[in-house]
């Protein structure tokens, strides 16, 4: 019997990426970071702690140097450690990163840096939409849930759910024509009317109800459900409703309140990523969590410190930082395109089963 077929005598067996616990921790149940964030923002800003209780920094702090600089070098092991892709994309991984950061250094240097780091969260926030939609096609495949109708339905509830809430966070800003990044820190974004949000999540809305009216019908005439897939988009969706419709928090807590649960789910991705490629390398997942996480608090540290003392040298200095992690966003739209590589994607769900 396969063991991710939850049970193969139920009406509606339930099959996973990894594993039943593997999944329900990193790839779904890991959104409840976002709300530890949450809560770590608001017990600083309370009790007025470290920093000059400055809890917008604290919470970045927590976020970028545990969280999200660790996720982003977990990419090497797949770009440079990884033979098969590096040979495939050598000039993307030399001398391609090395042009990512000189036309960082470039931007910053003719006094577009605060753009640079709205680009990177912008980037970013499509980043994590992209990797969410990328679970959600593998849990719908995994159950051989591809109607024509059942996919148009995913894709419209997934999409204007999420875009709705990217357009609430970036309309309605208190100050036209910029956004305030952190202090005296802002960076120009051109106006959007206000109603775009409203009018997104007003289709959205409709779509959802749509949505649930076929999942009723799917269990009215007894035909299987995909309940993994329904608990991944109320994950997915509820945590970025919460971000930017149910709360307000300022720029830099945002990016760490949406990132947190896209790192953790990363991070479990990339561990069973290297497990399967490199089996003969002992405690890999291990070592490169090591790594990452030494990498994570010394550009924290660089970075915490730039803001903190608005140090122009400072924030040059992790501009490089900056540059890897938007080379992360691009890349990773690359490297795991599994209908160009049938290999690694046998590797990769061989215990889900296709």
């Amino acid at each position: 019997m396969n063991t991710n077929t939850l049970s193969t005598q139920t009406q509606f067996p339930m099959r996973w990426i990894v594993s039943p616990r593997y999944d329900l921790f990193f790839f779904m149940g890991s959104c409840v970071f976002t709300f530890m964030f949450w809560g770590v923002y608001q017990v600083a800003h309370h009790f007025k702690l470290i920093m000059g209780g400055n809890s917008i920094l604290i919470t970045y702090f927590f976020f970028t140097a545990i969280f999200d600089h660790p996720h982003i070098f977990q990419t090497f092991s797949r770009t440079h450690l990884d033979g098969e892709e590096f040979r495939q994309r050598r000039f993307l991984h030399t001398w391609g990163l090395v042009l990512f950061i000189v036309v960082g250094l470039l931007i910053s240097l003719a006094g577009y840096e605060n753009e640079l780091i709205l680009f990177a969260a912008i980037f970013g926030s499509y980043h994590i939409i992209r990797q969410h939609y990328g679970f959600l096609k593998a849990y719908k495949n995994l159950h051989r849930d591809t109607q024509k109708y059942d996919n148009q339905l995913d894709f419209g509830v997934f999409y204007l759910g999420m875009i709705a809430c990217f357009f609430n966070d970036y309309t309605g800003q208190e100050n036209k024509g910029y956004i305030t990044i952190y202090g005296n820190i802002k960076a120009w974004f051109p106006n959007l009317p206000d109603f775009l949000p409203e009018l997104i999540w007003g289709v959205f809305l409709v779509v959802l109800a749509l949505w649930l009216a076929r999942q009723a019908w799917l269990l009215v005439v007894g035909e299987p459900i995909n309940l993994p897939k329904m608990m991944f988009l109320s994950c997915a969706l509820g945590t970025h409703y919460f971000i930017f419709f149910a709360t307000a928090t300022p720029f830099l807590v945002a990016e760490a309140l949406e990132t947190a649960y896209h790192d953790i789910q990363y991070q479990g991705w990339m561990m069973h990523y290297q497990q399967k490629r490199f089996p003969t390398i002992k405690k890999i997942a291990l070592k490169w969590f090591a790594v990452s996480l030494a990498y994570g608090l010394i550009v924290g540290i660089l970075e915490i410190y730039g803001l903190y003392y608005q140090n122009k040298v400072l924030m040059l200095l992790f501009v490089p930082f900056t540059m890897v992690v938007i080379y992360h966003y691009y890349v990773d739209g690359l490297v795991w395109k599994f209908g160009k590589n049938p290999e690694l994607r046998k590797l990769i769900f061989e215990q889900g089963g296709k």
